[in-house]
């Protein structure tokens, strides 16, 4: 399955690459093809949406309390074609108290986008995200 692993994490943090090439690792083993887009340093003009089966949408829980709307992922969404009918999952780094309702926020905005959710979980740490990464697609 062409699969997308689509994310906001900071590059330079340690733990958000590992966490990332963990999915990638996991998503791999069940013999996915697996493409990785940094929605916040890469150019939108490389992203077709309607390329990929499976998009898997993974940001970090910016907040300690309280959650809202990531607005690259609105913009992204606009700029590169509809992702209606395509299926995925929400999937959020744990920082703080809210990282559920960071969750639930992420499904809502995903949703409306027309996107089929079939996944979703709040990532603990690293080792985590290998089981996570098994169930992405």
């Amino acid at each position: 399955m062409r699969t997308l692993i689509l994310h906001s994490l900071d590059n330079d943090n340690p733990k958000h690459k590992t966490v990332l090439q963990n999915l990638v690792k996991g998503a791999q083993s069940r013999d996915n093809q697996v493409d990785i887009f940094d929605a916040v340093h890469d150019s939108p003009e490389n992203l077709h949406i309607a390329y990929y089966e499976y998009i898997a949408v993974v940001v970090p829980s910016l907040q300690f309390i309280g959650a809202k709307p990531v607005k690259k992922l609105e913009e992204l969404f606009a700029s590169c074609g509809s992702a209606a009918g395509k299926k995925g999952c929400a999937l959020v780094l744990k920082f703080g108290l809210s990282s559920n309702k960071m969750c639930n926020v992420l499904m809502d905005q995903l949703e409306r986008q027309g996107m089929k959710l079939d996944y979703f979980e709040v990532i603990e740490n690293a080792e985590h995200s290998v089981v996570v990464g098994k169930k992405i697609g």
